[in-house]
């Protein structure tokens, strides 16, 4: 069921056509919230970005510097959330070296998932098959 959701998701917003840059908040939420939800954190993230922590209230999901998952708006938050052991999902491909354990940018004009997989398994946290198959692996 998840791996039909999450590509049911990645199919909608390929049809939407994203323009270059990065993705909006509100795709950015769905994104955080799917992700969050595989890895156990279901309702809550650590979010100090106040555009997606808005967003992520709208997909019916609450900040909590305590959740597992966190979303880094900043490569100085990454750095600072693995750190605190968290799973780390970011909008940069390039804060992924930094400790981001997921970075979920528009490449091409369709969302795209790529997977650190050293900075996941330091988080601790486990994600499904179907999220592993769907995210390219650095």
């Amino acid at each position: 069921m998840k791996r039909t959701l999450l590509q049911t998701l990645v199919l909608g917003l390929t049809v939407a056509g994203l323009s270059a840059g990065d993705l909006p908040a509100d795709i950015q939420a769905k994104f955080i919230k799917i992700l969050a939800t595989n890895a156990g954190s279901a309702g809550k993230v650590a979010c100090k970005d106040p555009g997606v922590a808005a967003a992520l209230g709208g997909a019916g999901m609450t900040a909590d510097p305590a959740a597992k998952v966190a979303w880094a708006g900043t490569e100085a938050e990454v750095k600072a959330y693995k750190a605190a052991g968290k799973m780390v999902i970011c909008g940069r491909l390039e804060w992924l070296p930094a400790g981001g354990s997921i970075a979920v940018v528009e490449e091409g004009g369709k969302p795209q998932i790529y997977l650190h997989m050293g900075n996941l398994a330091a988080s601790g946290v486990t994600l499904s098959d179907a999220v592993l198959k769907i995210g390219k692996r650095l």
